[in-house]
């Protein structure tokens, strides 16, 4: 009975632990451009100038 609880417990633990870092690694992705291509394609008239956007900075922080 006891040998069945901890069992339970440990692997409750380890999906919780497995959830929370997919939340995380999902929070931390760069956000999808969809679309990107065609704003630059309908806005490249002969008279405008289409600049690209100032790339992020990677973070310096640990995991």
């Amino acid at each position: 009975m006891f040998l069945k609880t901890a069992m339970m417990l440990l692997c409750t633990a380890g999906i919780a632990f497995y959830m929370r870092f997919l939340v995380a690694l999902c929070k931390e992705r760069k956000p999808r451009s969809s679309g990107y291509w065609v704003r630059l394609r309908l806005n490249s008239g002969k008279d405008s100038i289409v600049e690209l956007p100032e790339r992020r900075k990677p973070m310096t922080r640990t995991a």
